[in-house]
Formats: structure tokens, sequence, C-alpha cells
């Protein structure tokens, strides 16, 4: 299980590219915050991906107006296409969306807010290199996914920043544990060099999880200790059609198809 809510103020919005795939939202999520020259670094905004149920309601939404949205935290791996080297990411998906109206007069920028809770198997964590850097929690929320050595796909696990407390209380368990983790979600704004000597650099915005809480628990999901099992391509599924068609009229006639005829 994994669930993520904000109410949150629309910074940007791109509609699907073709019709039935997702669009995108960048949302703010609190006040904003001094930028530095830091190469990666924390920002009140999240980039959520609206699937195409919902990009009509989407449409409908102006920029900078206030939503309710609620939906599912995923993991992502993105591989560099230079290096080969893997990247651990998380990515928001939106289940529902809706206007919301302030209540309040004066700065609404500080009463927006944003949660997520997740359960799921421990992997392991990662503690970082030098002090300042928070650890890294690795959470298993859902079945194990083969690597396609592709550029982009999805995995069944999210990284979490943690800090202090937290990190003393996941030295106390073990790879494996249960555990059910509430925290915040924030935007991590990375500055990619462009090809080039003097190419410059991109800004990139990525999901960031940062737990809050964490405690054991007696239970995950069934899927989660099941295989995962990939689509079949489409040929394999043209080729099981026939035969099921050819099986089904090979069946004999019911007592309700016989009163038919």
């Amino acid at each position: 299980m994994n669930v993520f809510i904000a109410h949150a103020q629309i910074l940007r919005k791109e509609p699907p590219k073709e019709p039935g795939r997702s669009g995108l939202m960048v949302l703010k999520v609190g006040k904003n915050k001094r930028t530095t020259d830091a190469l990666i670094q924390s920002v009140n905004q999240i980039i959520v991906r609206i699937p195409g149920h919902l990009s009509d309601r989407a449409a409908k939404l102006p920029v900078d107006s206030y939503i309710e949205i609620f939906g599912h935290v995923g993991g992502i791996v993105r591989r560099s296409q230079v290096s080969g080297e893997q990247h651990l990411s998380a990515e928001l998906v939106a289940n529902n969306i809706q206007p919301a109206t302030p209540m309040i007069e004066g700065n609404i920028e500080k009463h927006l807010f944003n949660r997520f809770i997740a359960v799921g198997l421990l992997r392991g964590v990662k503690s970082p290199e030098k002090e300042g850097p928070p650890s890294t929690a690795y959470l298993q929320i859902g079945p194990d996914r083969p690597d396609l050595g592709r550029s982009f796909q999805h995995t069944g696990v999210i990284g979490m920043a943690a800090f202090g407390r937290v990190v003393d209380r996941l030295a106390e368990y073990s790879a494996g544990t249960a555990l059910h983790v509430e925290g915040r979600v924030t935007g991590l704004l990375r500055k990619i060099p462009k090809p080039g000597a003097e190419g410059g650099f991109e800004e990139s915005l990525e999901v960031g999880l940062v737990m809050d809480r964490v405690t054991p628990t007696a239970m995950v999901a069934e899927r989660m200790l099941t295989p995962f099992e990939a689509p079949k391509p489409a040929a394999e599924r043209q080729d099981a059609t026939p035969q099921s068609s050819a099986e089904n009229e090979r069946q004999p006639a019911t007592a309700a198809d016989q009163a038919q005829s």
C-alpha cells in the first residue's frame, strides 16, 4: 500500500502528447525556498503524472489555482546512455484531482501541505560517505521487476531520505522487515551539464521522498511476494485468441443452449 495526498497550487501543466497518454503537472506544495548554485537542491515543487482518464478534468483547472490531489507513489530507474549507470527515483501518479477553495485569508503558501504513506519491505539503508547528506532507505513497495536494460523503466523499490532519529530507528530493523512509513514529498531540482565545453546547465525536477516516521507492521500486500509477470507481446496474445475461440467452439452445448434451439 502506498498513497500520497496534497493541497497544492498549479504552477505548470503539460497536456498529453497523444490521446490516451499521460500529462504532467508541476505543483507548489509550500513556500518558495532561496535558490542556490548547488547541483541538487530541495524545492517545494513536485511533478505529478496525470493519467489519460483525468486529462479532461486537469484541462479545466487553470494555472495558479488551488487543488486537492491524491494518488500513489511508484519507483522508476533511469539509466545513463553514456555510462550505463542506474539512478533510482520515484514518480507520483494522480488517482483523483479536484479544485480546492481557500478557507482563510492571507498567505496560503504556508498552509499548503502534502503527505505520503507506504507499507513495504526494507531492502537496506545506505549511509552518506560524509557528514551532512541524509541516509537513504530503500523500501520495496511492489513486486520485483527484471532489469530490461532500458533507459527508463519502472521498479518495485523506492528510495527515501532519512535524518536523525529516523536513521536510528532504521538501524533496529534488518532487511526484509515489513515497515509502515510516513513522510512528505519534496522536489529535487537537479542541474545537469549540457553536452559541450560551454554548454551550461539544464534543470530537471525529480520527486524526493523524506521519511518522518517508521514503525514495523504486521502484513504487506500479497503481490509484493508474487513474481512479476511482464505483459505478453501482442503477437502472443493474438496467437492465443483463435485457440481460445476454437476451444469454445468444441465445448458441448449446455442445457440452456439446447432449450434456445
